[in-house]
């Protein structure tokens, strides 16, 4: 079973036959060991090869630094990496100005590790739930890009979170190391039904909440 075809915007489905709920789709998990990482480093590799047949040229090599951080997670799907994502623990947010003094969390992503639409879609739904039950309310993402030439990694990641829901919010900024950044955020949102598709059955710690 898809896992569309247990979940679906949050309102539990029963299933045609009246079966029991098969066990989630997905699974949530901490990228903290050798393994983990260079697993995280293939799908990185993969999607640059990927998104290079498209004509959009991007280095796995940010992402890679990125899954270094504390916070790194990976989405898996029946036991292989297909997305993964870090979460920020106090992060620094005076460039988002007024916007960012209200109680949230900040996620970094990278094109080459946003997986498939269907993942992204996945993973936006679970941050917002997470959110929502750490009682926060947005989650915040900046990306990075560059002025001048078009950064056509940049415009694909844009592209690819405002169609799953993602808002821009004007002007770009400079993030604390002085990168220019489009600023995004998502409204939290709880779905209980989101356990039939997403399991995080190991602690992914305190929220990485802010709130000036």
């Amino acid at each position: 079973m898809s896992a569309q075809g247990s979940f679906h915007d949050g309102d539990r489905r029963q299933s045609p036959t009246g079966r029991r709920p098969t066990a989630p789709v997905y699974e949530v998990l901490p990228i903290n060991t050798d393994a983990a990482r260079a697993e995280a480093a293939a799908l990185a590799t993969d999607r640059a090869h990927l998104l290079a047949g498209q004509g959009i040229t991007v280095s796995a090599d940010r992402a890679n630094a990125l899954l270094r951080e504390a916070g790194a997670l990976g989405f898996y799907e029946g036991g292989i990496l297909v997305g993964a994502l870090v979460l920020h623990r106090d992060p620094e947010m005076r460039h988002w100005g007024a916007d960012g003094r209200d109680p949230g969390l900040l996620v970094s992503l990278d094109p080459v590790t946003a997986g498939s639409s269907q993942v992204g879609r996945m993973m936006t739904l679970w941050l917002a739930d997470y959110a929502a039950n750490s009682r926060l309310m947005w989650i915040w993402c900046d990306v990075p890009c560059q002025p001048g030439a078009a950064d056509e990694a940049a415009q694909w990641l844009l592209k690819y979170l405002c169609d799953l829901g993602w808002e821009t919010r004007s002007p770009t900024s400079r993030s604390p190391t002085g990168e220019r950044v489009v600023r995004l955020r998502l409204r939290a949102h709880a779905r209980p039904a989101l356990t039939e598709a997403i399991s995080d059955p190991h602690a992914v710690g305190p929220p990485a909440v802010k709130a000036l």
